[in-house]
């Protein structure tokens, strides 16, 4: 009879792995993913998880990691002249893919809850709020934080091609190291 009782073990771990899988699969991609921004494979990330199971969006270890990777994006936007509401989401979530993203119920999500037009001029310092619901829109419901932005960016600071920019961009800020 020592055959089923040495069963009983593996069949609890079974169910608790089986358990945990489905619960991470019940959260937005951009929960499981640490990723709030929803961005997209393609650099070696500061912070990005060892083991990469989403070919198409990047993982990261923190949602700190991955609201610092969307600021670095989004200020290169910034630098390239797309510093509104809506040239940053149409760029960000362009209508023409095969995601079939609803760009302007984005645009007009962010903007309202940001109390802004569209077409007001955004500047560095409001990314962090317009990154956290441009999270929510991506998916989380509210899974992420302020603070969690705030400190994103704070990590972003830390290099030195951050600070470079936000200079450029006319607003001079001390490397955080």
């Amino acid at each position: 009879m020592n055959g089923p009782k040495k069963l009983i073990p593996l069949i609890s771990l079974v169910c608790a792995l089986s358990g945990a899988f489905l619960y991470m699969k019940s959260k937005p991609k951009n929960v499981r993913n640490n990723n709030p921004l929803n961005v997209k494979e393609s650099a070696d990330w500061t912070g990005e998880r060892l083991l990469n199971l989403d070919k198409t969006f990047e993982e990261f270890k923190t949602p700190e990691h991955g609201f610092r990777a969307g600021y670095i994006i989004l200020l290169q936007y910034l630098e390239r002249g797309d510093n509104t509401i809506q040239s940053i989401v149409a760029k960000w979530a362009p209508a023409n893919t095969d995601e079939q993203n609803h760009t302007t119920a984005y645009i007009e999500y962010v903007a309202d809850k940001m109390q802004m037009s569209p077409v007001e001029y955004v500047s560095p310092d409001m990314l962090p709020e317009m990154m956290l619901h441009m999270s929510v829109f991506e998916g989380s419901q509210g899974a992420f934080t302020i603070e969690q932005s705030i400190k994103g960016v704070e990590l972003a600071k830390q290099a030195d091609f951050v600070v470079a920019r936000l200079y450029r961009l006319g607003y001079p800020v001390e490397a955080i190291a």
